[in-house]
């Protein structure tokens, strides 16, 4: 238990608790209060989060499992919750957020069953820079969102009809698109590795 607890609130983990305690704020303030600036706000302090516990965890020397484990459930709550928020503003298909869910589920039913088994998928870059690229791209949507408000920005920022605000939104949905993709990649590597672990595991208990 008092190992438990060092490795929780150590620096980069009680940062990566941050994120997701900070995160359901985003939804509160921008959907519940109609305060999107703020909801804006808490979300760059959010994404700021995400960048900083792997760094210190490193510097630090305090990675651990625990924290592994924190920082993926804080990348899931994030963007889930920015996904949907920009869903339900109307900036993106439902299907995208449901391809997103589908594939992050998959993966951590494949992660459960081989840590079960004593084996083990670490986490790897292409599926780090998905997260990046949806985290940072939905910065861009929300702004964009806030610019496309009435009163937001002079109605003479435009040209040949496009506004800021519509450059952003769809520059960033763009992004968000190639980041999901990008998931849908990381998730081909996950199910790779999945399916081998399966079949060497299953062999191996054949001949025992």
């Amino acid at each position: 238990m008092r190992l438990f607890v060092k490795h929780l609130f150590n620096v980069p983990n009680t940062i990566s608790i941050l994120r997701l305690v900070t995160t359901p704020l985003v939804a509160v303030f921008w959907l519940g209060l109609d305060m999107p600036v703020t909801a804006l706000i808490i979300g760059i302090f959010a994404g700021i989060t995400d960048l900083f516990d792997g760094i210190l965890a490193r510097k630090l020397n305090q990675m651990t499992e625990l924290g592994a484990l924190i920082d993926q459930l804080g990348d899931l709550v994030f963007e889930s919750t920015s996904l949907l928020i920009a869903v339900m503003s109307g900036g993106i298909w439902v299907g995208w957020l449901l391809i997103y869910l589908f594939r992050e589920f998959t993966v951590t039913v494949i992660r459960s069953y081989v840590y079960s088994r004593g084996g083990k998928l670490p986490s790897s870059w292409i599926g780090k820079a998905k997260s990046a690229c949806i985290q940072w791209a939905l910065f861009l949507v929300f702004l964009g969102f806030i610019l496309q408000r009435p009163g937001a920005v002079p109605a003479d920022w435009q040209v040949a009809g496009i506004t800021p605000g519509w450059l952003l939104v769809n520059g960033g949905m763009l992004s968000v698109i190639t980041g999901i993709s990008v998931g849908l990649l990381s998730g081909w590597h996950y199910l790779t590795a999945f399916i081998k672990f399966y079949g060497d595991t299953m062999e191996r208990e054949s001949r025992s």
